[in-house]
């Protein structure tokens, strides 16, 4: 990463660019603006991201289109934003290689402070991919997150930190699970078998009791249609809250 993080802001919508544009260059980001994929694409030639804030809806080429295009050839962390917050992109967009999305109407601050979250979290990615045996992805939001920024974004930031250091990576060393996914407000967890998801996920939960933070949401286990032991996948699960 570079001295002064270069943030790629792309949107068709002058206004909407350019306002975000001028709000991280206020707070100690080099930016560059673009119009969309063709402008990206040429920009790119030029200079990396450190990260990318990608408008899904855009006429000539939409976000996953780009998303897919950089994870080819730039891979970078991508923040997706978009007018609705429909299950479908909600998932599509992660999967296709986003690292994190914000609705409409969303405000500047929380997505500053998403950037900020992705960034410092880079260091808990993978340095490199390892052979997947994929049954059953877990997603942990952290509920509230928005709020919590807005009364105090660095003791927020560093809750976060401190629970992905001391809970969540030693359980995945724990329940033979990997990070698939560094989400701002959250993780998407892959494990090679449903069983070992389920037992994360409770150890995770009982692990929080010992933080005085915000409250995390455990998505459904989504397991593939066999687990590694040759069993069909179990219906899903929702750990009890």
């Amino acid at each position: 990463m570079t001295a002064l993080p270069r943030i790629f802001v792309v949107d068709d919508e002058a206004d909407a660019r350019e306002m975000v544009g001028e709000y991280l260059g206020m707070h100690g980001f080099e930016v560059t603006l673009c119009d969309g994929g063709a402008s990206l694409r040429q920009k790119l030639n030029d200079k990396k991201p450190d990260l990318v804030v990608l408008d899904l809806n855009m006429p000539e080429e939409d976000g996953l289109s780009i998303v897919r295009y950089l994870k080819q050839t730039c891979p970078v962390p991508v923040i997706m934003l978009a007018a609705t917050a429909s299950a479908i992109d909600r998932v599509v967009g992660p999967e296709m290689g986003a690292d994190d999305y914000l609705a409409k109407p969303w405000e500047l601050r929380e997505l500053l402070a998403r950037i900020r979250s992705v960034l410092r979290r880079l260091k808990w990615a993978p340095a490199h991919k390892t052979e997947r045996r994929l049954a059953a992805i877990v997603s942990l939001d952290f509920v509230g997150f928005g709020r919590y920024i807005q009364e105090n974004e660095a003791d927020t930031l560093a809750a976060l930190d401190r629970i992905f250091s001391e809970v969540i990576t030693p359980s995945l060393t724990r329940f033979r699970g990997s990070l698939f996914k560094m989400l701002g407000d959250g993780a998407l967890l892959e494990f090679g078998s449903v069983v070992d998801a389920v037992e994360s996920s409770i150890f995770f939960q009982q692990s929080l009791a010992d933080y005085s933070t915000g409250s995390f949401s455990i998505g459904p286990i989504r397991p593939s249609r066999r687990d590694r032991h040759g069993r069909r996948g179990h219906p899903r699960y929702r750990p009890a809250r």
